[in-house]
């Protein structure tokens, strides 16, 4: 019997079989209507840049670890009493390639929730408490296509261009048995990024083990060159191959929370330079993204697995904010509902006697305006409908 614990590999393997259909049915549904076991594997960039200011008066890192808390809460949450497994690694160009740029700061299988967020300085409760683990200290540059991809060979799965699984990812094909049955068990698997959103350090000519370095792309988020970092990343977590090219929604739900100074200053306010560990002097890198078309990825990937997609800034008030861009009403998508909302405030100052100013002064500059306005036009439409 075919589940839900399989229909990421199943659909790997029907990669290389289209028919000539305008469109493929959707995924199935659980056929058992229920979870058995969500697995988590949370991604914390630790890159030189992580160590900027952060409007919120702490560093980049500090927001990552933050965030990454709430994500463990939000999961823990969501699964009650449903078997729920954590890992938590580092990304950094100074860890060996070899391993993907990753440090393993926690590993399947079977850590809790507490392990984790001890691991992040936080109690089983989310309370500051102790210090982080060392490792999540800002050192070089970005490999966030070659550290992502060997996040998805180890996680969903590595295959060949045919779609043929050489590896299946953590856990596909557990069993449970019920009621005299043994069935391949429902499992949920989330993959959250804490990042401040640049690959600057990933190998462009391939000579990383998971060939998924490249230029950035310039084009919409369904139409990136095969060669671009962007498209090879998003294949291999969505196919296992880089080269398998799919927008198809996948078994993987991907969230992103993109921690940036302000939408004054953008990603920094007089940041740290990342050294490019791998770029030769004779070849001008090229692979880093602006704000924008990191945004335009971010958005791309979660909404095509289910996910979530947030920008960390801060608003006028200083109350930190987290949420999709042009989101005004925190529903999770934007629309008219949103643009209601903006209208409502639309050329006034933002004040404390009329909290939902705040809300719709999306770039924190204390004025509801024309570049609140911008921000809402650009992300029309993005987050699916509420």
């Amino acid at each position: 019997m075919r589940t839900a614990g399989s229909l990421l590999l199943s659909g790997l393997l029907l990669l290389g079989a289209r028919t000539s259909f305008a469109a493929p049915p959707p995924i199935p549904p659980i056929p058992s209507g229920t979870i058995d076991e969500y697995n988590v594997l949370v991604l914390v960039d630790v890159s030189g840049s992580m160590a900027d200011p952060h409007a919120a008066g702490t560093t980049k890192l500090q927001q990552a670890l933050n965030q990454a808390k709430n994500d463990i809460l939000k999961v823990k949450a969501k699964a009650g009493s449903t078997p729920i497994e954590f890992a938590l690694w580092a990304f950094d160009s100074s860890f060996p390639q070899e391993d993907g740029w990753l440090h393993h700061v926690v590993d399947f299988p079977g850590q809790g929730a507490g392990v984790v967020l001890g691991k992040l300085g936080f109690d089983s409760s989310g309370n500051p408490s102790g210090t982080p683990d060392p490792v999540f200290t800002p050192t070089e540059s970005t490999p966030l296509a070659g550290a992502g991809c060997f996040a998805g060979y180890a996680f969903v799965a590595k295959a060949t261009d045919s779609g043929v699984v050489v590896t299946p990812g953590y856990e596909y094909g557990k069993t449970v048995t019920s009621g005299g049955t043994t069935r391949q068990a429902n499992i949920e698997r989330h993959l959250f990024i804490e990042t401040d959103g640049i690959e600057n350090s990933t190998p462009e000519d391939n000579t990383d083990p998971y060939n998924c370095g490249g230029p950035t792309s310039l084009q919409p988020y369904e139409t990136y060159e095969a060669e671009s970092w962007q498209a090879k990343l998003r294949n291999t977590l969505l196919t296992g191959n880089p080269r398998s090219v799919s927008t198809l929604p996948s078994g993987l739900i991907i969230d992103v929370n993109l921690i940036f100074q302000s939408y004054i200053t953008g990603m920094s306010a007089g940041g740290h330079a990342e050294s490019r560990k791998y770029s030769a002097s004779t070849t001008p890198y090229t692979t880093e993204p602006t704000l924008g078309q990191s945004m335009t990825f971010y958005n791309g990937l979660t909404t095509n697995t289910r996910g979530t997609f947030k920008t960390v800034t801060v608003r006028a008030d200083g109350v930190v904010d987290a949420r999709r861009p042009g989101d005004v009403d925190y529903s999770g998508c934007v629309g008219n509902a949103d643009y209601a909302e903006l209208i409502q405030w639309y050329g006034t100052q933002v004040t404390p006697v009329h909290p939902h100013s705040y809300w719709a002064d999306l770039n924190g500059d204390s004025w509801v305006d024309y570049y609140d306005y911008l921000i809402l036009a650009q992300h029309w439409g993005e987050g699916g409908t509420c």
